[in-house]
């Protein structure tokens, strides 16, 4: 990259976040669920699609690649999380009664707020179940086009989509009714 190129990269760098940006975002939010930690991640994301755009094939929408990089990104940032919080309770096996304490609490707060209480069932799925309901309810996206962000047929994708519902209704029913 030379000198004379870098007003032209910036700008289309510029144009590519102010087009995507609250997309990325609400995505990394509901994945994330802490508004610094999606702020973070969405940034990170753009550096990630930005240097990844020469290698984008066509093959597929750009929006169904962006949320394939996000998705994977915030996956990717969920598991370091869980294996940080991990050895960290490992180290320290710290304050078991006061998180025994906030679960209760949190349940108690769900049982009331039906909008946490969905939060947290949506939460409880196994992740494939999750974001099947996500992309259908969440990103507002027909069958087809989420059995080809996930790579299967659509008789597939439908089967599935319609086994993880079944599993969000039980789940709810069991946790906040």
């Amino acid at each position: 990259m030379s000198i004379e190129q870098l007003p032209y990269i910036t700008s289309a760098y510029t144009e590519l976040v102010k087009r995507y940006e609250s997309y990325v975002f609400s995505l990394c939010y509901r994945y994330l669920s802490v508004r610094e930690l999606a702020e973070d991640a969405a940034q990170d994301v753009f550096l990630k699609i930005f240097h990844a755009l020469p290698k984008f094939e066509f093959r597929a929408e750009f929006k169904t690649w962006l949320y394939r990089i996000t998705i994977n990104h915030c996956n990717s940032l969920l598991h370091k999380l869980r294996r940080d919080k991990e050895r960290f309770s490992q180290l320290e096996n710290f304050d078991d009664v006061a998180d025994d304490q906030n679960n209760e609490t949190a349940q108690c707060v769900a049982k009331e707020d039906d909008n946490v209480c969905v939060h947290e069932v949506i939460n409880a799925l196994q992740k494939s179940d999750r974001d099947l309901i996500l992309l259908r309810f969440n990103n507002d996206l027909a069958l087809k086009d989420i059995s080809e962000i996930i790579d299967k047929k659509l008789s597939a994708t439908k089967m599935n989509f319609y086994r993880a519902l079944d599993k969000f209704k039980q789940l709810y029913q069991k946790l906040c009714l």
